[in-house]
């Protein structure tokens, strides 16, 4: 009988690391008769401890007994329900039991034969030692299904996954939880929520955050909790590509000139699914390029070798992709990987700009990250952005693109800016395009149209690079499509793709189609250039300073703009907007004043011009010098300036027309707030000159303001509007006092009433 037994127990295979090859046959077998392959990974619970306080000795007689009673152990706890095809001795102590069992084998059958498994082996190994003055000694055991797809990958995964599960024991809730993690990775039970990216000078998406979710109701729903299960479990990658595999399957709504930003965890970087070409062939697939994907690498995690980082870095960019340092200020080198990475954009962690808006010093930190970015041509993307006036404080710094909830949450579709944050931006934009519609005159686009060579989208690309040889002065090539401009082509971008190793191989004889920027600046010919410069300098680094197309109201190819004809131009208009301005005060002069006033002429609604006169001032002057009425004049032009901000209409002018007289146009529902704001507040804004020089009453400075209100068909042109001012301040000055007089108030004059 016992004979019998052992003759049977040898038959299972007793194998060592060196016989993978032998293995990988065994369980390819097994799997192609359908059956469910299994590791059971075995180990003996603190046996180093043993070693310490018995000796070596000791250690390696438990080892040994251990051995000689495990395949009996085995084979009566695993037959049950299948049968074992190995037991391999890994390393030390620890065992792997590849057993096969009927597809029918349940997650709850494979639990129940590994603590019955446990129970036996304890039992067994506790008879057999016999050390004094111990505790019972115990076994650890995990298991993992093989699928089959790749065994040998599978045999190496399958033990990391056991050990997690054997290090937490068979019958606690975590190991629960584990189980039902590493179900999920096999299951890839994950789905991206993504967040909108805006631009905040016209609310468009600049494109979306892809933000990784579990099973919705699950312990893994929140990010948190499914990226620190992956972490305790050594499986970061394995997520990670899992979450890079769902978000890119979500490119095909996106716009050619819309992006998709990644997370890549600077441990996890170097993805083969990445950097050999699958993702370019589903770009493909939907007419984008490599520069719709932006991978952000997180800041909250150190990157320990930046030379061997840098390295797989630049082979994201040789492909085209953009780079984000993401959490900025948030993590363990903001700076020295900004320095080493060189990004596309650096997005700013959230600790930032929270309440930013009440705190100078995270302002000035700010002006620091927006002034930097602009010398290193990056852009800046500030996150975690929740209230409006975090928003407007961003804005005003000069922050151009933002994320958060208040411009919109994370969704399951690429959702667009929400209502209130669109409402916001549209009037503030409205606001900033009158102010600077008032004070700067911009030609339209014609003024500096050029033309370039055009051609058809089927030409070749070896027809292109001629173009380029021929014509050393062009930089530029525009593509059409019956007149209509598709696409463009860069000199520089051409020879970047030519020059790279099958550059010539893989495109030349190919439509230019394949390598044109499909999402080229177009604008039509009256487009005001301010408007266009500032869309031309709001694209990403790559495209900065391609041309500008100019197209007619049939969207048909009229010529090109470059981007330094725009930007001379636009210096030349400062230019002459400085030499017209006041050199004290810096308010526009008399041209601009003159400019302005012909255009409110031409609005439907209500205007008021209010023409503000310094009273005394001369005798000031004279009597306490230049320097002082400087003084004044200067605090007279910034009284002004805060009356308009708090209770101006938005797109309030003020001028200086000369000497003590200024000019204030405001809407009609704001001109007495606006009046009233300077009547109670005059006086004390020149307190201190006043006790500084021991002044008396009735030596005070005063103002009197003339209003006149503009409405359709009373005045054609600023010299009547002037004319009537100049009467109308005349009655202001026979009152005492800092006044507010309209030409309403006036005999004989119609009654308008302008406080709303």
């Amino acid at each position: 009988m016992l004979s019998t037994l052992m003759k049977r127990f040898r038959r299972i295979p007793y194998i060592s690391l060196d016989k993978r090859q032998w293995m990988k046959a065994m369980i390819r077998q097994e799997v192609e008769r359908e059956k469910k392959v299994v590791m059971f990974y075995i180990d003996i619970v603190k046996l180093t401890e043993i070693e310490n306080r018995y000796g070596d000795t000791s250690a390696k007689r438990v080892l040994h007994i251990f051995e000689s009673i495990l395949p009996t152990v085995a084979r009566q706890a695993f037959e049950i329900k299948g049968r074992i095809i190995a037991i391999q001795k890994l390393w030390g102590d620890d065992f792997a039991i590849y057993t096969s069992f009927s597809n029918m084998m349940s997650e709850e059958d494979c639990q129940m034969l590994s603590i019955h498994f446990q129970e036996l082996a304890e039992r067994q190994l506790n008879r057999q030692v016999s050390f004094v003055n111990r505790e019972e000694l115990r076994v650890h055991i995990g298991y993992s299904e093989i699928i089959g797809e790749d065994i040998v990958k599978e045999m190496y995964t399958s033990v990391k996954h056991a050990v997690h599960i054997a290090k937490y024991g068979i019958t606690s809730e975590k190991y629960a939880h584990i189980r039902q993690f590493h179900k999920l990775l096999a299951e890839e039970n994950v789905h991206m929520h993504f967040m909108p990216i805006i631009h905040l000078p016209n609310g468009e998406a600049l494109g979306w955050e892809a933000l990784a979710r579990g099973p919705v109701n699950s312990l893994f729903a929140t990010p948190a909790a499914l990226f620190n299960y992956a972490q305790e479990t050594d499986t970061l990658f394995r997520l990670e590509h899992i979450c890079r595999k769902r978000a890119l399957e979500h490119i095909r709504y996106l716009k050619p000139h819309e992006k998709l930003f990644i997370n890549l965890d600077p441990r996890a970087i170097d993805d083969p699914f990445l950097l050999r070409g699958k993702v370019q062939l589903l770009l493909a697939e939907y007419e984008l390029t490599p520069q719709n994907i932006v991978f952000e690498i997180t800041e909250r995690h150190a990157i320990t070798n930046y030379a061997a980082f840098r390295k797989i870095i630049e082979e994201y960019r040789k492909q085209g992709y953009m780079i984000a340092v993401d959490d900025a200020g948030a993590g363990y080198s903001s700076l020295e990987s900004i320095t080493e990475i060189y990004p596309d954009f650096i997005k700013l962690d959230m600790s930032l700009i929270r309440n930013i808006d009440v705190d100078p010093i995270k302002q000035a930190l700010l002006e620091t990250f927006v002034s930097f970015a602009d010398k290193v041509n990056c852009k800046i993307i500030a996150e975690g952005i929740e209230t409006e006036r975090e928003l407007e404080t961003l804005m005003d710094v000069g922050v151009i693109y933002g994320q958060g909830y208040y411009l919109g949450k994370p969704d399951k579709g690429m959702a667009q800016l929400c209502g209130k944050a669109m409402n916001f931006l549209r009037f503030t934009m409205e606001k900033r395009v009158e102010q600077e519609a008032s004070i700067l005159p911009t030609p339209a686009m014609t003024e500096i149209l050029t033309k370039t060579i055009s051609v058809e989208k089927h030409v070749k690309v070896r027809r292109i690079h001629e173009i380029f040889e021929q014509n050393q002065r062009i930089e530029s090539v525009v593509v059409l499509e019956n007149d209509i401009p598709v696409g463009l082509v860069m000199r520089f971008s051409l020879y970047k793709i030519l020059g790279g190793q099958y550059g010539i191989a893989l495109y030349y004889e190919r439509p230019v189609s394949q390598i044109m920027n499909t999402n080229p600046l177009k604008a039509t010919k009256d487009d005001k250039l301010d408007e266009v410069a500032k869309r031309a300098m709001a694209r990403d680094a790559y495209h900065l300073y391609d041309v500008v197309i100019i197209i007619d109201e049939n969207g048909e190819y009229i010529g090109i703009v470059t981007v330094q004809k725009l930007l001379d131009k636009m210096a030349s208009i400062k230019l002459e907007m400085a030499s017209s301005a006041n050199p004290l005060t810096g308010l526009p002069g008399n041209v601009q004043i003159e400019r302005e006033l012909n255009q409110r002429l031409k609005r439907n609604d209500h205007q008021v011009v209010i023409y503000c006169d310094l009273d005394r001032f001369k005798w000031f002057n004279d009597r306490y010098g230049f320097e002082v009425g400087d003084q004044i004049i200067v605090r007279t032009a910034n009284l002004l300036r805060e009356a308009s901000k708090w209770y101006g209409s938005g797109s309030d002018f003020i001028g200086h027309i000369g000497g003590d007289d200024f000019i204030l146009i405001t809407t009609a529902q704001c001109a007495n707030d606006v009046a009233l704001f300077i009547m109670d507040a005059f006086t004390p804004y020149f307190s201190d000159i006043y006790e500084k020089r021991r002044m008396g009453d009735g030596q005070e400075l005063s103002m009197s303001m003339a209003g006149v209100v503009l409405y359709v068909g009373k005045y054609i042109n600023a010299e009547q509007i002037a004319e009537k001012a100049a009467y109308v301040k005349m009655v202001a000055k026979a009152k005492a006092g800092t006044v507010f007089i309209t030409d309403c108030e006036l005999p004989g004059e119609e009654q308008i009433r302008i406080e709303g």
